[in-house]
């Protein structure tokens, strides 16, 4: 038995395919906005950490992107510094990565580094800080995919 289906029809459409070189460039379109924007957003940290106090509780210190990429299940970035919540920790900060899933409750985060102000600073002087912010904001948007 032959199918025949539309064999006739004047409907018929070809199919010119999917331009891999289009697409493979929108992914790293994408990939340089979110290594721009990580930058940004670390440098910009860098000057409000220098309000963090050596001792004691402080507010915390955040930096923030929205992204675009449609790729990443989360709406925002975020770079923080927080001071510990425990009794005797006074000199003790963490620096954390979370991703958020605006307009939902959820979110998921990280701490890439902790110590005194200054090891938070000499942290977010490190070379190759962004990669790791980048990584980890990947992973943490992974864990928001189902929600």
């Amino acid at each position: 038995m032959i199918n025949s289906i539309n064999i006739y029809s004047p409907y018929s459409a070809s199919f010119k395919g999917i331009n891999s070189r289009n697409t493979t460039n929108s992914i790293k379109q994408g990939t340089n906005m979110i290594d721009e924007l990580i930058k940004k957003m670390v440098e910009e940290l860098r000057v409000k950490a220098k309000s963090v106090p050596d001792f004691g509780k402080f507010d915390v210190v955040w930096s923030e992107f929205e992204n675009k990429d449609k790729a990443i299940d989360a709406t925002h970035c975020l770079l923080k510094i927080s001071p510990a919540k425990y009794e005797g920790a006074e000199t003790e900060r963490f620096l954390e990565v979370a991703a958020i899933k605006r307009g939902t409750q959820y979110g998921a985060e990280s701490v890439i580094g902790y110590g005194s102000t200054k090891d938070v600073l000499d942290k977010l002087n490190e070379r190759g800080i962004e990669q790791i912010i980048k990584e980890k904001f990947i992973n943490l948007a992974k864990d928001l995919e189902d929600i």
